[in-house]
Order: structure tokens, then C-alpha cells, then sequence
């Protein structure tokens, strides 16, 4: 605090005058006793100190009151971080403006977006002409024109009029690791970062990271645009539930819807597009609750099938926010699958071949002699083989794994690869589980068991490979399978990342699945020929050996993309090549140009294209595409806001900041100016003077009402 007036201050030595008076006081009273009334002598002692009492606490309210008065007349002035308007430093200024889609809520004033436009022209009009000016939209915060200075003010201001809300979100750890970046380069040593934003709970509550250092010349400003929780409807999640994509195969789509209001909300369209095919379907979402839709459709072609579901808008007053009612997906059916088959000898891959080389009859709509490419070896050459090049391994009655067999079919399966392990007579079951197994961490082979007769027992119809096999008649789990009769045979192994698909009358395995980073390897308990079962013989052959060739094959992993976050690809596994990747998608346009690959991985970060809730298609400028579903951050359809004295206390705990936080109820261009320059206090002193005297009055009266009804009753 200072004062804008301190000559002033020469008359608080009028304090002196109620001290001197109270004294003289003093003096003048004279003690006298009477003998006749010396047992009253106790009260009246009592008496005397609550008069000594009352006039002490007049004479420090006389005090006090002169006080203020002097220092109210003498204007203090509490002195901002830039100092007074009349010496203010100049400043370098972050203005970053939260463009994220949960600006659409809306209060009786328009949106939080436009209401936040307005606060930045308040912003920009408060700053002083000679401060150092940035802005940055928190989407392309981490974009090299952040990090330039603005030139022009009023063209600014004019692409802050056009600007729209954005699918990208970034929570408040992105927003200060850019802002520290962006002034890092900046000219002035005091610096400003104003956030104009809704105050979302979701992007606020994210893990925050502890600073271990903060520039104390940095000024924090939280500026918030609402404080209402809007009422929203989301698509929550988009699931494909089928796992094996054929042509004209039904595959299933499982989609959410998130009703975050308190109140029913009732016929609402939901409409899925796939192509030229558009299905809708009309649900009631009961409040705060998720309610789940489900659609079948059946590709017509091969290649990458790309869609969307939309929830229709039709009624604002329950569905504020837009940016969160679309959901694209994409998934892929190869016109030829590439497997290797290595086997011992050629005739243990019999049945298999004939299953294979017959799969046009077998898969519906398949125009090609077979779906497959296949490739035959001895199993002893394993080692020599690429194996990237095969979408699904087979290997059959294999005797034995060496420690670089078991290496590479290890780092082949944890790259996203499938392998279908059958073993059989010359199999050594302690090889496999000592080198094999153990390498891959799965659960070990059990010992061989023979038996007279062995079937089916438990058969999980609703694992993938079973899936649309059978006609939709009843209970999936009623259902019989048709068992073949096992003779003997090895019970894989589950527990650790592994499970069993059919079990067997005697309490043994007869196929299981394990998982080892993006692959899978499915193992059986006998061979595919007739020597321990007659398995081949059976009809369930051919479509469980199909399946399971294309399950392992993991074509179809296409995992979707977050609006503006890292997304890595491999183009080696895409057939992409060049030195540069087009973009393009409905919405944008874009390129990448001298890939720089992550070290070791062969992987491209390519989440910074990502910029629009669409299906971008990826493609290299010698040969290779691929296409990539982007949706929006879930996180962003969340409207809960957090309170101004919350946003203070994490800034102050997490991120050791001490942050001004302004309402959207305050005015906000006196609440920069009293935080960046100070504020006039002379009118708190004036109220403090004011109190001092009305307390003296009542205190004086008091003790002249005393004195008066002593004088009558004397009488």
C-alpha cells in the first residue's frame, strides 16, 4: 500500500489532542471519602474501573478515528505488480482463449463462447498501448504463430470475431507448459497470461504436475466466462462389437448415449451413416443415465469401411453442446489375408489347406478363389522367415523351438501378429513350455492325456471366433456344438492373460487365447489331421479354422484418434511409403513432410493433423493408405465447472501459483486495473473513521446518561 497524498500524513499528529484531553481529565478528578459510607468503598471501586474502562475505549476510538480520517485524506492506494497508473512498467501479455466445445453452453446473456469473445476485447481495451500482446487459442496453442506477438490490434480483434468453438480440448497442464514456452521468448521481464475459459472440472481436475520452479515475474489470471452446468447430451462411446470383418458378414455396432441432465429425456434420433447407408433409430435416455443402441450392418465391399453415428440436435434446451453428438469409426476386410504355414511335413497341413483353398464357398460374398495367400515351409526354417509379411502364423506339429525361434515369434506377437500353435505327435511339450512359453510369459502346456472318448464340454459361444456361425435361434449358451471324439491330446494352459475357449469332458482345455502386447496366439490341444481326433471331419471345422486364421490377424486394430492429442502409426505396417504423408479428411487438408520416425519404433506421431471430428485418410507419396477414425476427448462432454475459490486452491497447491481468478460476475476491465496498477483504498478508510466515531458517540452517551441519573437521584 501506498499513498498517493502523504503531506497529509503531518496530521496524525492530531492524535496528540484526545491524549492530552483524556489526561487533563485525569488530573482534574480528586478521590474523596466519606467514614460514614466506607462500606460502600468496594463498589464503588468497581464502578471507578468500568469508568476508567469506557473512557480508555473512548479515547482509542477518538484515536482511531482521527487516524483513518488523516490517512483517507492522504488517498492510499494499493500498488498492483506494475506499480501505480501514474509509473507502470510495461508487460508482456498471454491472452489464450478456451475455444473447446464446451463453450456452447449458454446462459439468458448467449454462450460462454461469445461471452468469452467479449471478455478478451475487454482484455485488449485494459491493456496498456506500450505492453507486449499475445494470443493463442488453447487448440493450436502448441502452433508456431502463438508464439509470435501480435502486430495489429484491431485485426486481431476482428479474427477473434470470426473464431468458432473446436473439437480439440486441452487441459490446464497443456495450457501452462505452452504459456511458460510461448513467454519464454517474450521482451518484458513482468508478464501477464490471461485465461478466458468456462472453467470445466474435467480440464482442471486432470493430473496436474508439481512445478518445481515458477517465474515469480508471471502473473496468473483465470477469467471465467459462466459459472451455469449446462444441460447436455453425449455420445459417450462408439463400440464395434464384432472382432471378424467379412463382406456381406452382419457386423455389430454398439453405440451410448450419456443423458447428464437431471430431467427424461425423450425421442431423441439417433442415425447411423455407413456409405449411402443411413439407418436411424428413436430411444428415450431416462436422466443421468447411459442408455445403449445397437445397429447391424452388412459391407458390401472390402477395403476400409469408414461411418459415423450422430445424435440429432432437434432440442437445444436439453442438449446445449453440439461438439459431442458425433462418433466415426473405421474398419477394415482384406481382400487377401497372408498366412505362413510351418509345419513338420507337408501332409500335417492337409485338412487345413483343403479348408483354406475352399474358403470362397465358405465365406459369403468372397469374389476370389480363395481369401487367402498362402505360404508353405518345414517348420525347421522358421528362423529364416520375415514374419511382418504374414497377417497370421500357423505352426503344426512342430518338434521343438530354439531361444531365436522363440524370440522372433515373440516380438512378432507383442507387434500386433497372430500365431495358431497345434501341436502333435513329435511335439517336446517340455521345449515348448521351457523355451516357447516361457518367452512369451503365458501359462505352460499341460502333460499329453489319452482317453477313450473325449468331447466338447464348455464352448464360450460368444467369443468372436463363434460369432455368426450359428443361426439366431435362443440362447447362445443352450446352444450344442457339434463335438468331435478326442483321443488324446495337450490341455493348453490358462491363468496370466489367458483363458480357455472350449473345454473338454475331462476337465482339460481342448483351445485357448493368450494376449502378449497388441497379438495373440491361439493354441489347440490336438493337430489338424485325424491321428488324436476326428476334428477335420466335423463341420464346425472349416468355420472355427477360418475364423480363427482371421481373429489372430489382427486387420482390423484401428484404433480411433483424439482430436489434437498424439496418435502414433507405423507405416512399414500399412504398406506406407515416401518421405511425406498427405492428410485429408472432409473438414482439412494436410501434409507431413520429412517424417521423423520415433526412435526404435518405425512410429510417426501424427495426433497434430488431427485436428477435426472426421475419418482422415493417410497416405504415403510413393505407394500405401490408411484410413483413421477421429473423435472428440470425452472428458470435453462433461459440463460440471469447478468454483473460483477451487481454481485458486489447486493453482496455489498443485502448480504453486498464485492465481487471480475473476467471475463472470465481477467487472472485469476495473479488476485488471486494480490487479495490474492497484486500487483506491481511501473509501475502506473512510467506512473504518465512520465506525470509530459512531462507537465514541455511543460510548460518550453512555457514560453522560450515567452521570444524569446520578445527578437525579443525588436530588
Amino acid at each position: 500500500m501506498t499513498f498517493l497524498n502523504p503531506v497529509i500524513l503531518w496530521g496524525l499528529a492530531a492524535v496528540s489532542i484526545p491524549i492530552l484531553i483524556h489526561i487533563f481529565n485525569l488530573k482534574r478528578t480528586k478521590k474523596v471519602e466519606f467514614s460514614t459510607l466506607m462500606f460502600l468503598k468496594e463498589i464503588q471501586q468497581s464502578k471507578y474501573k468500568k469508568i476508567k474502562l469506557r473512557q480508555l475505549l473512548i479515547l482509542l476510538a477518538r484515536i482511531a478515528f482521527i487516524i483513518l480520517l488523516v490517512m483517507m485524506f492522504a488517498k492510499p492506494f494499493d500498488t498492483g505488480f506494475l506499480g501505480t497508473p501514474f509509473n507502470k512498467a510495461k508487460s508482456s501479455v498471454l491472452i489464450i482463449f478456451d475455444d473447446s466445445f464446451s463453450m456452447q453452453s449458454r446462459d439468458k446473456n448467449g454462450s460462454d463462447f461469445e461471452n468469452g469473445k467479449r471478455k478478451i476485447y475487454e482484455i485488449i481495451d485494459a491493456l496498456g498501448n506500450n505492453d507486449e500482446i499475445y494470443f493463442a487459442l488453447a487448440s493450436s496453442i502448441n502452433e508456431p504463430r502463438s508464439f509470435i506477438p501480435v502486430r495489429d490490434i484491431s485485426k486481431l480483434k476482428d479474427t477473434i470475431q470470426q473464431l468458432k468453438t473446436s473439437e480439440i480440448s486441452r487441459n490446464i497442464n497443456d495450457i501452462k507448459f505452452y504459456a511458460d514456452a510461448i513467454l519464454e521468448g517474450a521482451s518484458n521481464s513482468i508478464q501477464e497470461v490471461y485465461f478466458v475459459t468456462d472453467g470445466q472440472q474435467s480440464a482442471f481436475n486432470s493430473q496436474l504436475a508439481l512445478s518445481s520452479q515458477n517465474n515469480n515475474n508471471l502473473h496468473w489470471n483465470i477469467i471465467l466466462t459462466g459459472s451455469r452446468k449446462a444441460n447436455n447430451i453425449s455420445l459417450d462411446t462408439l463400440n464395434i462389437v464384432t472382432k471378424i470383418f467379412e463382406k456381406n458378414r452382419p457386423v455389430k455396432i454398439r453405440i451410448s448415449v450419456n443423458n447428464q441432465n437431471n430431467f427424461n429425456s425423450l425421442n431423441k434420433s439417433l442415425v447411423l451413416n455407413m456409405g449411402t447407408n443411413h439407418e436411424e433409430k428413436v430411444i428415450d435416455v431416462p436422466a443421468n443415465s447411459i442408455i445403449d443402441a445397437e445397429f447391424i450392418v452388412k459391407p458390401e465391399h472390402t477395403g476400409y469401411i469408414s461411418g459415423s453415428a450422430e445424435l440429432v440436435q432437434n432440442d437445444i434446451s436439453d442438449d446445449e453442446i453440439s461438439g459431442d453428438n458425433k462418433q466415426n469409426f473405421v474398419f477394415f476386410i482384406p481382400e487377401k489375408v497372408n498366412i505362413l504355414i510351418a509345419a513338420n511335413q507337408l501332409s500335417d497341413a492337409e485338412y487345413l489347406k483343403i479348408v483354406l483353398n475352399t474358403s470362397k464357398e465358405i465365406t459369403p460374398g468372397t469374389d476370389i478363389t480363395t481369401a487367402f495367400n498362402i505360404k508353405e515351409i518345414n517348420s525347421a526354417s522358421l528362423s529364416n522367415e520375415d514374419l511382418t509379411k504374414f497377417n497370421s502364423v500357423i505352426i503344426i506339429n512342430k518338434p521343438a523351438f530354439n531361444e531365436q525361434e522363440a524370440e522372433k515369434l515373440n516380438n512378432y506377437i507383442e507387434s500386433g501378429g497372430g500365431v495358431i500353435l497345434y501341436p502333435g505327435a513329435l511335439t517336446d511339450i517340455s521345449n515348448y513350455n521351457n523355451i516357447l512359453m516361457n518367452k512369451l510369459d503365458i501359462p505352460y502346456i499341460n502333460n499329453k492325456f489319452n482317453s477313450s472318448a473325449v468331447k466338447f464340454d464348455k464352448v464360450d459361444l460368444m467369443h468372436p471366433v463363434f460369432e455368426g456361425i450359428f443361426k439366431n435361434s435362443g440362447d447362445n449358451q443352450s446352444r450344442q456344438v457339434e463335438s468331435p471324439e478326442i483321443t488324446q491330446g495337450y490341455s493348453p494352459g490358462t491363468g496370466k492373460n489367458s483363458f480357455s475357449i472350449i473345454n473338454l469332458t475331462n476337465g482339460t482345455n481342448f483351445m485357448t487365447e493368450s494376449t502378449k502386447g497388441k497379438g495373440k496366439m491361439i493354441i489347440f490341444a490336438v493337430p489338424p489331421d485325424l491321428s488324436w481326433s476326428d476334428f477335420p471331419k466335423q463341420n464346425i471345422f472349416s468355420p472355427v479354422t477360418i475364423r480363427t486364421i482371421l481373429y489372430t490377424s489382427n486387420l482390423n486394430g484401428i484404433a480411433p484418434a483424439i482430436a489434437g492429442k498424439d496418435y502414433f502409426i507405423e507405416p512399414a505396417a500399412f504398406n506406407i511409403s515416401g518421405d511425406s504423408l498427405k492428410f485429408q479428411s472432409e473438414n482439412k487438408d494436410g501434409n507431413i513432410n520429412n517424417l521423423f520416425l520415433k526412435e526404435n519404433t518405425g512410429m510417426i506421431n501424427t495426433g497434430n493433423m488431427f485436428r477435426t471430428n472426421s475419418v482422415y485418410t493417410i497416405s504415403g507419396n510413393n505407394s500405401g493408405t490408411m484410413e483413421v477414425p477421429v473423435n472428440f476427448d470425452k472428458k470435453e462432454s462433461r459440463t460440471e465447472r469447478m468454483s473460483p475459490n477451487e481454481i485458486k486452491k489447486l493453482f496455489n497447491d498443485k502448480l504453486k501459483i498464485e492465481a487471480n481468478v475473476i467471475e463472470n460476475s465481477r467487472p472485469l476491465t476495473a479488476s485488471i486495473s486494480a490487479n495490474r496498477t492497484g486500487s483506491d483504498l481511501w473509501q475502506y478508510f473512510l467506512a473504518g473513521a465512520i465506525l470509530f466515531f459512531i462507537i465514541e458517540y455511543i460510548l460518550s452517551r453512555s457514560i453522560m446518561q450515567k452521570k444524569a441519573n446520578k445527578s437525579i437521584n443525588q436530588h
